[in-house]
């Protein structure tokens, strides 16, 4: 082999290992790119679950002190009272880990209803308090949860939890309008 074939052949295998290596660098990159963006979105979902979730805007409707005192006995509603307060207070993982409970205390509170609010409107807040309340513990229970369903989910409990407290309201205002009329 002479010596101008020898520097050619030398050369081609000095472009092909430079090759190889510029392939290996441009991969490992890659992967650490990969890597750092995974981190990354990790970090944003786990940013995301961390947030406090907002319903402050959205106020209790308080019972009305009649209504209060049917629903003393209640515990069922108690409970749920009690879960609906402490949203304002929670972080969108704290709903995902508290779903599940709070769906038990919303089925429980169905089965639960006292005769004096056993009125087709009561149910119907009741319907669709459990509708939303599985809708949250499907949702809470998938592998990466998405904070803004959560979120958005816990709004509507809140004010199904309203309208439900309008209805009872409700119940006792009707009560006492038709005692007056028979009175009368």
């Amino acid at each position: 082999m002479n010596h101008k074939a020898f520097k050619m052949k030398l050369k081609s295998s000095y472009i092909k290992a430079l090759a190889v290596f510029i392939v290996s660098l441009s991969i490992s990159c890659s992967e650490r790119t990969d890597q750092n963006s995974d981190r990354t979105s990790e970090e944003k979902v786990s940013d995301a679950l961390q947030k406090k979730i907002n319903l402050d805007t959205i106020r209790l409707v308080e019972l009305s002190k009649e209504a209060s005192r049917a629903t003393e006995e209640w515990m069922m509603y108690i409970a749920l009272n009690s879960e609906i307060e402490r949203f304002d207070n929670y972080t969108v993982l704290d709903v995902i880990n508290n779903a599940e409970t709070f769906n038990s205390v919303v089925d429980s509170l169905t089965e639960t209803v006292p005769k004096r609010f056993e009125t087709n409107a009561v149910k119907a807040r009741l319907i669709t308090l459990k509708t939303h309340s599985e809708l949250l513990n499907e949702n809470s229970s998938r592998i990466e949860p998405k904070a803004a369903t959560i979120e958005d989910i816990s709004a509507k409990l809140k004010l199904d939890f309203n309208n439900l407290n309008i209805q009872l309201n409700e119940v006792i205002i009707l009560e006492d309008n038709t005692n007056a009329n028979t009175s009368n």
